[in-house]
């Protein structure tokens, strides 16, 4: 893969990365010094910018000029991902960048994870999409929005591949308790909505008699798991956060998506440590469960 190719991509998948993320996502086996420098020849060209990142010690975040993006949009790869959301400049991306970081974060550990265990997951750029929006209704509350959409393939011992599908919630502390528990809401909706088929008029037999099919199947074959992913709380703030997703986890209409969808959570630091198939993902659907590893916990029919 040509590296300045895959900087410009990931950038555009990532919006903002710094000079390590980018090392261990695209060349683990090459020093920084030439992460760096290759950055600085893009800069060079117009393409990338940097911002010091706050109380970090001068660390870098880099991210596309509006240049770089529109180069980045003529990519055929990328056709699938949404165009990043500029904020124009690089004060402005101070803003945003500890979340998008985060995000970055966590697809960097479940590549490190993949890489030990022999999965197919990294070895495609785009196994994690950010951003991709699920409408399944009118009005500002009629769809979701997940971080990212992963795209995950477990490798089982006798040389089948599992290929699992993941939205994936990233969350800093900085989105209240009750409102990130809320998504679960969300996500029942979307996993609850359905659709008449081709062919079949509503008020006929047919569509009284259960005509109707969930709207997520025009998309996928089984609907995705949830992982929520926490950081920068702490320890008592994530078992916080961790029990009021489990609350909402027994809201009517969760209970009922939860039943034929995995829904867990970890721990940001948790996953950089022990690796997403440590025990470390906590059942949203039964508060009593002990922890398990991604795999335990989300293949299906496991949970």
């Amino acid at each position: 893969m040509e590296i300045s190719w895959a900087v410009l991509a990931s950038l555009f998948q990532f919006r903002i990365a710094t000079a390590e993320q980018l090392r261990q996502l695209l060349a683990p086996d090459r020093s920084i010094e030439k992460m760096r420098g290759r950055l600085r020849l893009l800069r060079e060209e117009g393409l990338v910018a940097e911002v010091v990142l706050p109380q970090s010690g001068r660390a870098k975040g880099w991210f596309l000029t509006g240049h770089g993006a529109r180069i980045a949009t003529a990519f055929l790869e990328l056709a699938e991902v949404p165009a990043p959301r500029m904020p124009g400049d690089a004060t402005a991306f101070k803003y945003t960048l500890w979340h998008q970081l985060a995000v970055m974060g966590t697809h960097l550990a479940f590549l490190a994870d993949a890489r030990a265990r022999g999965d197919g997951y990294g070895y495609e750029p785009f196994d994690f999409v950010p951003e991709v929006t699920h409408r399944f209704a009118e009005g500002w509350d009629g769809s979701v929005r997940p971080d990212g959409l992963l795209f995950y393939g477990v490798s089982e011992p006798d040389g089948d591949v599992v290929r699992l599908r993941a939205f994936v919630e990233v969350d800093r502390g900085t989105m209240g308790a009750e409102r990130l528990a809320s998504k679960l809401n969300a996500y029942a909706r979307c996993w609850s909505t359905k659709t008449l088929p081709a062919g079949i008029r509503a008020g006929t037999i047919a569509a009284e008699q259960d005509g109707r099919v969930p709207l997520w199947e025009r998309r996928y074959v089984r609907f995705p798991q949830l992982l929520f992913v926490l950081a920068g709380t702490g320890r008592v703030g994530f078992d916080n956060r961790v029990g009021q997703l489990q609350l909402h986890a027994q809201d009517r209409h969760v209970a009922r998506m939860l039943q034929a969808v995995p829904a867990t959570a970890a721990s940001l630091e948790d996953l950089q440590r022990y690796g997403p198939s440590g025990q470390v993902w906590y059942p949203l659907a039964d508060r009593r469960a002990e922890p398990g590893g991604f795999h335990e916990l989300t293949l299906p029919g496991a949970g």
